[in-house]
């Protein structure tokens, strides 16, 4: 498959990733402003960070493969968000 196959499916993937992303991001700064706790904020804030990725990934990607095709950093960028996801529910689970 070629570079740009992968840019779109990063980009969909990116846009089912950013509905769940905000409704964490939501919930997760409901929970920061009833608890009184400092871990709290900052885990929201962690949280909120990623609706921010899901939309700025894909806009990134594009960017640099429009500039310059061949250049797998593109996908790399795209992929940013996820691995991000995978770090959050990692902290979740573990936590």
């Amino acid at each position: 498959m070629t570079l740009r196959v992968w840019l779109w499916l990063g980009t969909a993937l990116n846009a089912i990733v950013l509905l769940p992303a905000a409704f964490m991001a939501f919930s997760a700064i409901g929970f920061a402003f009833s608890s009184a706790q400092g871990t709290a904020s900052f885990v929201a804030l962690l949280f909120a960070a990623l609706p921010v990725f899901c939309v700025l990934a894909p806009y990134t990607a594009w960017r640099i493969h429009r500039k310059r095709p061949r250049d797998l950093n593109a996908a790399i960028a795209m992929a940013a968000p996820l691995v991000y996801a995978a770090f959050l529910v990692a902290l979740l689970l573990w936590n």
